[in-house]
């Protein structure tokens, strides 16, 4: 017969954590520590239910979670942000170098040149 085991609310809730934020999966949870992807599966509900907080009130602990998925996503939207930003650094001068402008000397000077 196979001994049951239990797990500290702490515990589950740093497993769903580290599911829920992306810094590991489901499955490599499940093959360290031995436990089914469904328990791991009820854990990560329960947490975005808002279970494994301190306040019970289950509106705070979803606003809590709310607020964890925002702070994500302004991270990310952050990183991005920076990406554009030296995308638009490294085009500008390209950009501007095509967009050369002619006065009517420069342009005789460069029909000249072409016609030798």
């Amino acid at each position: 017969m196979r001994i049951r085991r239990s797990f500290s609310s702490q515990f589950k809730r740093e497993t769903a954590e580290a599911i829920v934020s992306g810094k590991i999966s489901q499955l490599e949870i499940s093959r360290k520590y031995g436990i089914s992807p469904v328990v791991i599966s009820r854990w990560k509900k329960e947490y975005c239910a808002g279970k494994f907080f301190e306040n019970t009130n289950p509106d705070y602990a979803r606003l809590q979670v709310k607020i964890k998925e925002l702070e994500r996503m302004v991270g990310r939207l952050t990183m991005e942000n920076d990406t554009l930003k030296e995308i638009v650094k490294l085009v500008e001068p390209q950009k501007k170098a095509s967009q050369q402008i002619f006065i009517s000397q420069d342009w005789e000077a460069s029909g000249r040149g072409a016609d030798k």
